[in-house]
């Protein structure tokens, strides 16, 4: 697989990650400290807002051993995976939190 896939693969269980995170509502509840006050609080923007921040925050996190990988003389191919793999990990510990 080319590290293109991967990387639209990494991006799709990120945003499923915003989603379907436990993280969400922490994140919804702290819609004060970061959403900008020049624009009219929507509990749908906000919800849209909060699920951009988790799944940011999920590529961020799972590209921390991707660019270890590669600093280490992986491939992009072999990184990309990884990167691929600890986005999937995230998710699925998320995933299993739920109660």
């Amino acid at each position: 697989m080319s590290p293109q896939t991967l990387l639209v693969l990494t991006v799709a269980v990120s945003l499923f990650n915003g989603l379907a995170s436990p993280l969400l509502g922490l994140v919804f509840v702290l819609w004060p400290l970061w959403y900008p006050a020049v624009i009219t609080p929507v509990p749908e923007l906000i919800f849209y807002g909060a699920s951009l921040i988790v799944a940011t925050a999920t590529l961020l996190v799972a590209a921390l051993p991707a660019a270890l990988a590669e600093r280490l003389g992986a491939p992009a191919a072999a990184a990309a995976m990884v990167w691929l793999g600890g986005a999937v990990l995230i998710t699925l510990a998320g995933l299993l939190m739920r109660p």
